[in-house]
């Protein structure tokens, strides 16, 4: 056989090129496709994390501290709040829970300080929080998110 006299279609050439480019193409598609499917995926998955932590982390709150007059809702320096009493060695401490500057906040203080809402540890990134009493035994919380979600959470003390 003689190879070298064989003629090079430009036919076999473009086909070549155009399988290439359809592999290529597709190949690109898919990853483009792959990419926004992720990235979706991990923006529901972060906006269920902060929903359920943040309601998962009041509720906790309240029902470890599920004892006769330990639980109170007041006004943080213009803050609503919910008010966890505590007392260790004889000294009494104010767990406050509320929302400053779009985060759920956090401070634990003695009870004799005078403390503001900036001096908290933020928790996590809400818009509003808001807690009231409905009963000696039930407490009605509303959170809304950044994304504009809003939930109402109903939580019941047991003492």
């Amino acid at each position: 056989m003689d190879f070298k006299g064989e003629k090079k279609h430009m036919v076999d050439i473009l086909f070549v090129l155009t399988l290439f480019f359809v592999f290529a193409l597709s190949a690109l598609t898919l990853v483009v496709l792959g990419a926004n499917i992720y990235r979706s995926t991990v923006n529901h998955m972060d906006e269920s994390f902060t929903d359920r932590t943040s309601y998962a982390y009041v509720t906790q709150k309240i029902r470890q501290s599920d004892e006769e007059g330990r639980i109170s809702v007041a006004d943080f320096n213009g803050k609503n709040a919910c008010v966890i009493t505590q007392e260790k060695n004889d000294t009494v401490y104010n767990n406050y829970i509320y929302e400053y500057d779009g985060y759920l906040c956090e401070l634990l203080a003695r009870a004799d300080m005078q403390m503001s809402p900036e001096d908290g540890t933020k928790i996590l990134e809400i818009e509003d929080f808001k807690i009231e009493k409905i009963n000696d035994k039930l407490y009605k919380v509303h959170l809304s998110f950044k994304d504009g979600k809003i939930m109402h959470l109903y939580i019941s003390s047991h003492t």
